[in-house]
């Protein structure tokens, strides 16, 4: 039952690379060739479907073929932008996709300006406690927790 199966595969595989690459086995990928080799081997029907894509081949071969101008050129790379083709493209993507309301720039600039203001603002008080007395720091605490009485319940 496995072998049949292994066979399937084989076989649905070297389907597969006729399709996409031809019968040109230079074409194929080298991870591929011996096994579709073997496949075409042992199945007539690949063999017959091999002989039909090598008539392909040979009439796409034929075909003149024309430089492409520099309009069709800047068309694609254009098409290829707005798709997202690329590292450029795919980080274009996620950040869309994470904020769909226009420019990134605003969730952008607001991150870096909250990451500056915690870092300074830890920095400055990191070195402002230094040289505080236990008392002063608990008039900050009560002073950023909004309750004045704060300071009297801990004396």
């Amino acid at each position: 039952m496995t072998d049949a199966s292994d066979f399937e595969k084989a076989k649905a595989r070297a389907q597969e690379v006729l399709d996409a690459y031809g019968a040109d086995e230079a074409r194929w990928p080298e991870a591929d060739r011996e096994a579709v080799r073997k496949s075409i081997a042992m199945d007539p029907m690949l063999a017959k479907r091999q002989a039909g894509e090598a008539e392909l081949d040979g009439l796409l071969a034929s075909a003149p073929v024309e430089a492409p101008s520099y309009a069709l050129q800047s068309r694609i790379l254009s098409t290829q932008k707005e798709e997202g083709i690329g590292g450029v493209g795919l980080v274009k993507q996620v950040l869309n996709l994470l904020w769909p309301y226009g420019s990134t720039a605003v969730p952008a600039g607001a991150l870096a300006a909250s990451i500056v203001l915690g870092v300074t603002s830890g920095a400055v008080t990191t070195i402002a406690t230094d040289s505080w007395s236990e008392e002063q720091s608990y008039d900050v605490l009560a002073l950023a927790l909004g309750d004045t009485t704060l300071t009297e319940e801990w004396q």
